[in-house]
């Protein structure tokens, strides 16, 4: 009589989408079997099963503001952080779009969406955002840029919706193919999306810059003499005050022309002036000067 001892060893794993996995990897699956006829050692395998890993489409806009942003009247490219993450398996390409929040005491304007550069701040080297990709568990930093209206008060929630290229028309659960896979929507509405506040107050600094000419027209060799008046809007007291103004192309800083109301003071760093200011407090709302910066400078 023959003896069978049999060894079975089955593999096998079914595979919609798998967190860390990349999109449209193949996941092969063979059952092994290991057996005995009369002291003989057999082996078979099974037919190979080849099943292919879908995207989950998942996505989340955060604020990186921790407080509300604090912002006078009439400013203008006032900016607030966020971040999106791209919390699914394979890469995506997002677009972007301003929103309200429900609380809007005033209504910001000139809206618009940049995308960061890598420093973390809002610049002039930031690129307005378009379509962006991020990969697989990626992020971006985006900033939001509006002007605040000479009218406003209180508070002023706004932020940033994204979309996905990938998800089009697709709802929470939804899926749809692929090339040789399929994108399953894994986001819900409320992750697309999210919103900063913006904070008015009404104590703010304002700057009035002139210029006078040693001559009627600019000439090389004209002497400029510019002139920068420090004004406080609303009442109270403002502290730590800096007052740069950089030196323009094509002219030269006139040693020991820069003064802080008539007396020299600041500092020229061979591209920019610079003038540090005491605390300054206005107890009655005024539109004069509560100071005047002054330098010179001589075309080349």
């Amino acid at each position: 009589m023959s003896k069978y001892i049999l060894s079975i060893f089955i593999f096998i794993i079914q595979v919609s989408y798998a967190v860390g996995v990349p999109a449209g990897t193949e996941i092969k699956n063979v059952a092994h079997l290991d057996y005995t006829v009369d002291e003989v050692k057999f082996s078979a395998t099974s037919n190979t099963l080849v099943d292919i890993v879908d995207q989950k489409v998942d996505m989340k806009m955060v604020c990186q503001e921790s407080e509300s942003v604090v912002v006078g009247i009439g400013e203008k490219k006032r900016a607030m952080s966020f971040i999106l993450n791209n919390t699914g398996n394979g890469k995506d390409t997002y677009n972007f779009s301003p929103i309200e929040g429900e609380t809007l005491d005033f209504t910001v304007s000139n809206k618009e969406i940049y995308l960061d550069n890598g420093d973390g701040v809002f610049s002039e080297e930031d690129s307005l955002a378009s379509d962006v990709d991020v990969q697989a568990d990626g992020n971006v930093t985006l900033f939001l840029v509006s002007d605040i209206p000479d009218d406003a008060d209180k508070f002023s929630y706004n932020g940033i919706k994204a979309s996905s290229t990938i998800q089009g028309s697709l709802v929470y659960g939804d899926s749809k193919k692929l090339d040789n896979f399929y994108a399953v929507m894994a986001t819900r509405e409320d992750a697309k999306s999210d919103v900063c506040a913006y904070e008015v107050s009404h104590l703010a600094l304002a700057l009035e810059k002139t210029a006078t000419l040693s001559s009627d027209k600019v000439y090389s060799g004209t002497t400029i003499h510019y002139k920068i008046d420090v004004k406080v809007i609303g009442e109270g007291t403002v502290k730590d005050i800096v007052v740069n103004d950089n030196i323009s192309k094509g002219t030269t800083y006139i040693e020991d022309s820069l003064k802080l109301d008539g007396v020299t003071a600041g500092d020229f760093n061979g591209t920019a002036v610079s003038v540090a200011l005491a605390s300054i407090t206005q107890t009655k709302a005024s539109s004069d000067p509560k100071h005047q910066v002054t330098f010179d400078v001589r075309v080349q």
